[in-house]
């Protein structure tokens, strides 16, 4: 088997980079919390640009017919860009929500949150 390289220029690398410094930044999950007390039962994500969302549980169809013990389990995806509730088999990516998009019509997972 015949060993073969890439060969990449100093002007490909630096014109990398500069991509990368100009790419806009993507807020991550930091953390997400359920609250199922009175008056709160809500979903609280925590993101990396210091936004907090709070999601009403009505507005989340992915957690019809849960527990409270079942919805308070979640899991953020290893790329921090999602939700997944073990127990339930469900997730929602963070894109969903940053563009109010969750709920109905249900739609299936995407691969990453499978994955994770």
């Amino acid at each position: 088997m015949k060993n073969s390289s890439v060969q990449i220029t100093d002007e490909e690398i630096d014109a990398a980079l500069e991509a990368a410094r100009n790419a806009p930044e993507i807020p991550l999950l930091v953390e997400a919390t359920f609250r199922p007390e009175p008056g709160l039962n809500c979903l609280i994500l925590k993101l990396s640009d210091g936004r907090r969302l709070l999601v009403p549980r009505e507005d989340l169809d992915e957690l019809d017919g849960a527990t409270d013990e079942q919805a308070k389990e979640i899991v953020l995806v290893p790329t921090r860009t999602g939700l997944w509730w073990p127990q339930l088999d469900t997730g929602i990516e963070l894109s969903n929500f940053l563009e109010y998009r969750w709920g109905t019509p249900k739609a299936e997972p995407s691969a990453s949150l499978i994955a994770a």
